[in-house]
């Protein structure tokens, strides 16, 4: 485990405004809740309903899943090849807690925090401020999938032993005590599936932090001056996960710009720029200045506007109802007396709105464009339903008087549609195709 020195400086002061923003809304939001009740964000697995900045999703759309993922993924593309690693330094969990750890040690230990001589009281002081800081991170961290107002009630009321989520809050807890705490830098330079393709992503021009070895090399020996670097060593110092940045981009740099602000800082007092910042190796090489538009990052920024627009259209035109009919295969559809076909249909129905809407049900035959007669049970085929709300039921269809001809065409082409009553054009169709029996 490394415990880098810490670092004041521009870029340091930076992150911190960043940091405290990721995990200001990190905590809040899952506190949240919209002026219609739902939350403003909620994975709610067992009920397979997902709560988002007011919208309520479900698992059956799946199109939408598929946008979101691409996005995530195309994102990363994109920013990756032109700013570098900015996820790892600026936003990531694990830099954003191991900073925080850190900041928790130096403030009980001082000078004597990753020291082998610390006290023992002021070592498992730390541990338990750690320990606190996890359950706190890992109880928010769940809050997301179940309603912190509950938790928090279950936990007052000494009746949580019970529910499901404890067991996964000292789960999270004890892991990211562990990973935080001791494993570390280890998680970025080994595990971290990121680091291991972020070259891939990367060219000459990212804009990245990168040492001038222009400038720097060779580096001082002794008293000889040859490059402005002195050989302070400072850059690795102060570095998370121990590594040289004046050995070039490496898997273990995670951009924290921590040895940009030590660079600096020791530069300024050799009245020099700094040797080590955010630049493109091709800045360095050539002095030009950075190449923001270039094959690959128009190939990205394409792929990604394409994406961002398909998903625009699809949750404009999204309709907030769910609707799943299948014909009864146990009772299939029976002739009745003036050439009238009857089927039974079971219909599983979801208002996915945030808010309780009233529905109404129909049905045609869509192949000569007549009525079908639907029996659901209910007053003119009309029914509520509140937000994430579901109704499974059976309903009746009967068809108008056939032909001779229209029986005999094997099967009848229909459509069972959902409306929002106080919306007519709001609505969802199901085609169903009912089988035609024979006299």
């Amino acid at each position: 485990m490394i415990i880098s020195r810490p670092q004041s400086g521009k870029v340091r002061t930076r992150r911190n405004l960043v940091m405290s923003f990721l995990v200001g809304l990190f905590l809040v939001a899952p506190w949240v809740v919209l002026p219609e009740g739902s939350p403003l964000i909620r994975l709610d697995i067992p009920k397979r309903m997902f709560h988002l900045f007011g919208g309520l999703f479900i698992p059956q759309e799946g199109l939408i899943l598929w946008f979101f993922l691409l996005t995530m993924g195309l994102s990363l593309f994109f920013f990756t090849s032109v700013i570098g690693r900015v996820w790892c330094g600026w936003g990531c969990p694990q830099t954003i807690y191991t900073d925080l750890f850190d900041r928790i040690g130096r403030f009980v230990l001082d000078s004597k925090y990753g020291k082998k001589d610390a006290s023992i009281i002021g070592k498992y002081t730390v541990y338990l401020l750690w320990i606190i800081v996890s359950f706190i991170a890992s109880f928010h961290w769940i809050a997301y999938f179940v309603s912190p107002y509950e938790m928090l009630a279950d936990y007052l009321n000494l009746s949580f032993l019970s529910t499901t989520y404890f067991y996964f809050t000292l789960f999270f807890t004890a892991a990211m005590f562990i990973d935080i705490g001791f494993i570390r830098e280890q998680f970025c330079r080994y595990a971290c599936p990121y680091a291991r393709f972020q070259t891939l992503l990367m060219d000459e021009h990212s804009w990245n932090v990168t040492y001038d070895f222009k400038r720097g090399e060779p580096r001082r020996d002794g008293k000889t001056k040859i490059g402005d670097c002195i050989a302070c060593n400072m850059c690795v110092v102060v570095c998370p996960t121990g590594i040289d940045i004046r050995d070039g981009l490496q898997v273990g740099c995670v951009a924290c710009g921590k040895c940009v602000d030590a660079c600096t800082s020791i530069m300024a007092k050799e009245n020099k720029k700094t040797l080590i910042g955010y630049f493109s190796l091709k800045q360095i090489e050539t002095g030009d200045k950075i190449k923001w538009v270039r094959p690959r990052t128009v190939v990205y920024a394409i792929l990604l506007t394409v994406v961002l627009t398909g998903a625009a259209i699809q949750l404009m035109t999204r309709t907030p109802m769910s609707m799943i009919a299948a014909s009864n295969k146990s009772m299939p559809p029976i002739l009745i007396p003036d050439n009238k076909i009857r089927a039974f249909v079971a219909l599983r129905i979801q208002n996915i709105a945030p808010v309780e809407k009233e529905f109404q049900l129909s049905a045609f035959d869509t192949r000569h464009g007549k009525e079908i007669l639907i029996r659901s049970g209910e007053d003119n085929n009309q029914f509520k339903l509140g937000s994430g709300e579901i109704k499974s039921f059976s309903v009746v269809l009967e068809t108008q008087s056939l032909t001779e001809q229209e029986l005999n065409e094997g099967y009848l082409p229909g459509s069972i549609v959902l409306k929002n009553s106080q919306d007519p054009d709001e609505k969802l169709e199901k085609k169903l195709s009912l089988s035609l029996p024979r006299k």
